[in-house]
């Protein structure tokens, strides 16, 4: 008799490494049956909320083809697939943003995530969002989804779009993380696979923005929440890296000025706090931000900085809520 998939994931073979216990290999037989669960939570999760969806092509709405079980088709004929990994691609273009947004930054992002840096903020949306009690959410730019589980579990695991145009990041989000109600995307913020009118809530943390689109999507009188890093974000890596030149100054004032211009701002919501970053995630760090990857000596300006040992840096936001009062 065919043992359960629970029993069957439990065959692992398990080391202990840097004093934890680590998963290191998976059975053949058992990568497959996890695959096939993925798959199938994606499906499932499209077929329940096909409502949300549409073509990014030409706005028809979806259905599933019974000759094609895991690929969804548009009422005119345009089809796409869901990876065994767990996510749905719905661009098909080329993009250049993975020579920034690669798989080295996105792994950096969920270890330092895991370490606990981006706690505070995801407490602070869900206590914004818990308020709404949202039906369907939409995370733009969600990366490689390290907010994105934290916020779907605290608020009631409602209806998740999580869309971002790195297929890296989509990959390393579903890795992690795959869920029923929870669904992956690879594709263009410009060009959202997500109906009009039926989102209560979209989040958009520190990632570019298409405003006419979210509020497209947006039910009237549903909330975008626009994370943007303050002048504090950071300062200490940024001292630490670039002295006292101009790179170690940041400021919002052109990203709040033009998010004024396209959006209503109800309220702002500031949040600063610290986060000691143990020696041993300062690589991490390091490499999960931008503000590192063209460097000239990276690689010893990032040895100099693990020197030092525990590393205590700020976290600054400002959150803007804004509402969509018109609607489409």
């Amino acid at each position: 008799m065919q043992k359960n998939f629970a029993s069957q994931i439990l065959r692992l073979t398990i080391r202990k490494q840097n004093g934890m216990m680590c998963i290191v290999r998976i059975k053949k037989r058992d990568r497959k049956n996890l695959a096939e669960k993925k798959i199938d939570l994606a499906k499932k999760t499209m077929e329940k909320n096909m409502g949300f969806l549409r073509c990014p092509l030409c706005a028809a709405p979806f259905g599933f083809d019974e000759a094609f079980s895991h690929s969804p088709k548009c009422q005119n004929g345009h089809m796409y697939d869901i990876s065994k990994k767990g996510y749905i691609n719905f661009f098909g273009g080329f993009t250049k943003i993975t020579g920034t947004y690669g798989k080295k930054l996105f792994a950096a992002r969920k270890a330092v995530s895991k370490a606990g840096l981006y706690g505070g903020l995801t407490e602070k949306l869900c206590e914004i969002a818990f308020g709404m009690n949202p039906k369907a959410v939409v995370d733009a730019g969600c990366g490689c989804g390290n907010l994105t589980a934290g916020i779907f579990e605290k608020t009631g695991r409602p209806a998740t779009f999580a869309v971002d145009l790195s297929k890296d990041g989509i990959e390393a989000a579903a890795t992690d993380f795959c869920a029923e109600d929870l669904l992956w995307i690879v594709a263009n913020l410009n060009n959202l696979p997500l109906s009009d009118g039926r989102i209560d809530l979209m989040l958009n943390i520190m990632s570019p923005a298409s405003y006419a689109e979210f509020n497209r999507v947006l039910k009237p009188g549903g909330v975008l929440l626009k994370v943007m890093p303050e002048a504090g974000y950071l300062k200490e890596l940024r001292r630490f890296i670039y002295g006292q030149n101009d790179k170690n100054e940041y400021s919002n004032k052109d990203v709040l000025n033009n998010l004024a211009a396209k959006m209503d701002i109800a309220d702002t919501v500031g949040l600063e706090y610290s986060h000691m970053v143990a020696a041993e995630d300062i690589p991490a760090l390091f490499d999960m931000t931008p503000l590192t990857q063209n460097l000239g000596e990276r690689e010893k300006t990032k040895n100099e900085l693990q020197a030092l040992g525990d590393f205590r840096v700020t976290l600054a936001f400002k959150i803007a809520v804004c509402v969509n009062k018109d609607g489409v």
